[in-house]
């Protein structure tokens, strides 16, 4: 059964929420590297070694965020892309129906939860939904009455 308009304006909405708080986190962590980078840059004494490490470790730390909260990004802006394209909802692997249970834990998912567990162990279980880290979340995942894993 596809999803009702209702329901897909309410994911659209929670998409744009969520991009719209990840740009202004990307902008903060771009903030960060670009300030101790800068500070790093016009420091009239030398560092010493713990401050360098110091600012190293929150200029990578940043760093990686950024990285991660621009890939969550792209998640997001292919969802709302395939919102506008009408298969928002349907696996990308298999063409069936997400459940909806799982559309609300990651309205940016792309597979149905068998199909992101069979990525998941095609690539030993490193890797989440495209490779990002967003997959099948542990919560998502319950024991149905007949033993068999729901979402």
């Amino acid at each position: 059964m596809p999803i009702a308009p209702d329901q897909i304006a309410r994911y659209r909405e929670i998409l744009l929420d969520k991009r719209e708080a990840l740009l202004g986190q990307v902008e903060s962590l771009d903030e960060v590297v670009t300030n101790s980078t800068r500070a790093t840059e016009t420091s009239k004494s030398p560092l010493s070694i713990a401050e360098n490490a110091s600012d190293a470790y929150e200029s990578d730390f940043a760093f990686i965020s950024m990285e991660s909260e621009e890939s969550l990004l792209r998640k997001i802006e292919e969802a709302l892309q395939r919102i506008r394209d009408g298969s928002y909802g349907q696996c990308a692997d298999c063409g069936e129906e997400i459940s909806p249970e799982r559309l609300e834990a990651l309205p940016f998912a792309s597979l149905c939860v068998k199909c992101q567990q069979e990525e998941e162990r095609r690539h030993g279980g490193r890797r989440g939904e495209d490779g990002d880290g967003f997959g099948l979340l542990e919560e998502e995942v319950t024991e149905g009455p007949s033993g068999d894993e729901q979402v």
